[in-house]
């Protein structure tokens, strides 16, 4: 066997058994190992495990986890939705959605033709658009129609002179993420991409990636565009310094603890750069 088939090999059984310790008893995944589960770690344990070519240990209890969660009516929350949607999808499970929870994404609708608030975000939400995406992505998982020149509109209020995407004429590598990601779900292509190029070109060549999730955004903004980062060997040198001794990965080399999501984007991003 290859050093390099042998370095993938470890590195999936480290994550593995990262990913796996932290499955709880009532079906579902958390960091923190303490119950209940969360339904956006499980969303980030069973898809970094997918990209892995892995399956997940228990994967009848995760359904059973997500569909209870859905029946009852315990997610009114769209990240809670999204995670239950994409799961479920990636397990092969039928999912139907109540209408309360159609009628909830409905009143998601804001009077820029996207969806979620897009002033005076809350901490963590990282994006005026995040919200838009993840509705867009459970409509196109459930083949529900949606408006796409409604959406191309909205996502292109927040196109910057740099390039790059972000309100109040302030481009974010977040922000420009989940545009190309918005872009490449609805198929859209346009002109202004040469420009978005340059400018995470010029975040990933001035080293304005300082987490994980900085290199995260702007490595899938760029495949999401058709290019590669030029900094692969940095950055593939950058994730493998964020992997702790449990298997699981940190936002920083030098500080932090491991999570699912921080894992969630490590795997991502060796895997954007077909290192696994």
């Amino acid at each position: 066997m290859s050093t390099r088939n042998s370095d993938l090999n470890t590195l999936r059984e480290q994550v593995n058994h990262y990913v796996e310790n932290c499955h709880l008893d009532d079906g579902g995944y958390f960091f923190a190992r303490i119950p209940p589960s969360s339904a956006m770690d499980t969303f980030y344990a069973i898809k970094t495990m997918s990209m892995l070519g892995l399956k997940p240990d228990h994967p009848a209890k995760t359904k059973n986890f997500l569909l209870s969660a859905l029946k009852e009516g315990s997610w009114f929350g769209i990240d809670g939705l999204f995670a239950a949607v994409e799961v479920l999808c990636e397990l092969n499970s039928y999912i139907q959605l109540s209408p309360h929870y159609l009628d909830r994404i409905n009143l998601l609708k804001n009077s820029m033709g996207g969806f979620g608030v897009v002033n005076n975000l809350d901490i963590e939400v990282v994006s005026e658009m995040e919200t838009t995406y993840r509705v867009l992505r459970i409509l196109t998982l459930l083949s529900i129609d949606f408006d796409k020149r409604q959406i191309t509109d909205f996502v292109l209020k927040f196109r910057n002179e740099d390039g790059g995407f972000g309100k109040n004429h302030f481009s974010t590598l977040a922000s420009t993420f989940y545009a190309t990601e918005i872009f490449k779900l609805i198929e859209y292509s346009g002109d202004e991409f040469e420009l978005t190029t340059s400018y995470l070109r010029s975040s990933e060549n001035e080293w304005k990636l300082n987490f994980i999730e900085d290199v995260y955004w702007m490595s899938h903004s760029l495949t999401n565009l058709g290019q590669k980062p030029d900094l692969a060997e940095w950055i593939i040198s950058f994730v493998k310094d964020c992997q702790r001794s449990n298997g699981g990965f940190a936002r920083k080399g030098v500080m932090g603890i491991p999570t699912l999501e921080y894992t969630y984007y490590a795997v991502s991003i060796l895997r954007t750069l077909s290192y696994v």
